[in-house]
């Protein structure tokens, strides 16, 4: 039972997520292996704690599915498995959390031939997947706005920091998030960028850009610095997966590795984030609480803010 996964069931929808919506729906799956070694009538889940419901009946087997109750709150699972003793079963964390909308107002800008630098169609698929993965955090987003910026073609290419800044400038105070779609970013090994979280609320400066043939987790890496996480990483290969790395809210029991392939590392589990520092066609889980990373600066381990902790209202603005 992972708590920070990748793993998804139909249609996309991500599993073991770290919050549901009040009222929404949320998955929860176990894996036992071997595959053949319990029945499903003999996984048996139950809410120690929290304002969770199980919808439905879907309590017994590899997939429980529960409802949000009408109000914020911490909850938590408890999964029986067969004869294992209560104190090996697995857990799992998780919080109901009030839905928040949040617009976006995308600006596309074009080179000096009137070519745009993205589709309006590749602006609903960004959207899209930032709605599929901000589901865990009871967050979805909408177009408010489109805009196809003629006038400043030197935007098309992001060559510099300047040039960026002075592109987030380019409107400002629109009660949502400024999503500028240009060619390329040249100056920094990155698909996106956000402008500097230190620049207060009102500052022109503030918005994010994403560029075209991005990786389709891109703008919701970018809308979690808006919201407030940050960038993780983490260098030393060869430790593994542990409970004082993932921090207590992001664990589902047990000594050692946990309930986890023996063989994971963290630095592969810190891949699986959403705020993972490189881009990666697979990482979009936003956990509870904070995760150990590392920098190159700073090579012993410290505690990064890349889930709900982190997020504060969940209502980011430029």
């Amino acid at each position: 039972l992972e708590p920070i996964t990748c793993g998804t069931v139909g249609a996309g929808v991500i599993v073991n997520p770290s919050g549901v919506a009040a009222g929404g729906l949320a998955v929860y799956r176990v894996e036992v292996e071997p595959e053949d070694a319990v029945a499903d009538e003999d996984i048996h889940w139950s809410v120690a704690h929290g304002g969770v419901t199980f919808y439905s009946g879907h309590n017994t087997g590899r997939e429980a599915i529960i409802r949000g109750g009408a109000v914020e709150s911490d909850f938590k699972l408890e999964v029986r498995i067969g004869d294992v003793p209560v104190t090996g079963c697995p857990y799992i964390h998780g919080r109901v959390l009030e839905p928040k909308i949040v617009p976006i107002y995308a600006y596309i800008i074009c080179d000096s031939n009137g070519v745009a630098a993205v589709s309006t169609d590749t602006v609903d698929a960004w959207i899209a997947e930032a709605n599929r993965i901000y589901k865990q955090a009871a967050m979805s987003f909408y177009v408010a706005g489109i805009e196809h910026v003629h006038d400043h073609d030197e935007w098309f290419v992001i060559e510099n920091s300047t040039e960026f800044r002075q592109m987030c400038s380019y409107t400002n105070l629109t009660g949502g998030l400024e999503l500028y779609c240009v060619d390329n970013i040249t100056y920094m090994s990155a698909a996106g960028i956000h402008s500097d979280m230190n620049l207060a609320y009102g500052d022109p400066r503030r918005g994010l850009a994403v560029e075209s043939g991005a990786p389709l987790s891109t703008l919701a890496h970018e809308i979690g610095h808006a919201c407030g996480m940050s960038d993780i990483r983490y260098d030393r290969a060869n430790d593994a997966v542990s409970e004082a790395r993932s921090g207590s809210s992001n664990w589902s029991g047990g000594e050692g590795t946990g309930h986890h392939d023996p063989g994971l590392t963290h630095g592969e589990l810190v891949q699986r984030l959403l705020m993972f520092y490189l881009a990666n066609p697979q990482k979009w889980d936003i956990a509870i609480g904070n995760v150990s990373g590392t920098g190159p600066a700073l090579p012993d381990p410290y505690p990064v803010g890349v889930g709900l902790d982190a997020m504060g209202f969940r209502e980011p603005r430029h």
